[in-house]
């Protein structure tokens, strides 16, 4: 049972009034077995659900939450997001911003950077013959960067919908902790410019996949 499911399973007992029929050392015990499985990462095919139990919670970006699986909260930025996504379901560590997940992926796995010679964004149907579910997204200059490379953000791709849709999971500014389409020319964010003009638009750059 994944930790998710425990959690499910304690809110359960809750609502059947089981819990308060519990004797002292039953309860405790309980408890130590329930914390036990929550610590337990969730199997690679339950990204989606874990996905949507995160969007289930209506978080807001940079938002604090303890969370299935975890011994203690968590930050809910982009690259928090992404952390936990790829531990439950990838057992996974990966470092804590967006640019050292891009390095991260860069010396342990596969990184594909995206437009050429030319800088230009490939179209939607170039990521999607190329992702597989899990794959990292990442993005430069969604704000002024602070390190090298000039990652800013990053989002965990989920697949296709029914109608053909491709999906990514992650924390944003507009919505939280949420699924979102996959856009690749749209801009996020950007920084510096002058009156409107020279102005860097955040960019989708790159994908990485880890094994």
């Amino acid at each position: 049972m994944s930790g998710l499911w425990a959690n499910r399973f304690w809110r359960g007992l809750d609502r059947q009034g089981c819990k308060g029929r519990l004797g002292g050392v039953a309860k405790l015990a309980l408890i130590a077995i329930l914390l036990l499985v929550s610590m337990t990462a969730l199997p690679a095919q339950n990204l989606h659900e874990l996905a949507h139990y995160l969007q289930s919670l209506g978080l807001r970006y940079n938002a604090t939450a303890q969370l299935p699986g975890e011994a203690g909260p968590r930050t809910l930025d982009c690259s928090g997001t992404a952390k936990y996504l790829l531990e439950q379901t990838k057992g996974i560590s990966l470092p804590r911003t967006a640019s050292d997940q891009y390095l991260y992926v860069r010396r342990h796995g596969r990184l594909k950077r995206a437009g050429g010679l030319f800088g230009g964004t490939p179209d939607t149907s170039w990521w999607t013959k190329r992702l597989q579910p899990g794959d990292l997204l990442f993005w430069e200059h969604t704000y002024k960067p602070k390190r090298k490379p000039p990652v800013t953000h990053v989002m965990v791709y989920l697949g296709r919908d029914e109608n053909g849709t491709p999906l990514m999971a992650g924390a944003q500014n507009s919505r939280g902790v949420n699924i979102y389409k996959l856009r690749p020319h749209v801009s996020y964010g950007g920084h510096g410019g002058f009156l409107g003009l020279f102005r860097k638009k955040g960019k989708l750059v790159a994908y990485g996949r880890l094994p």
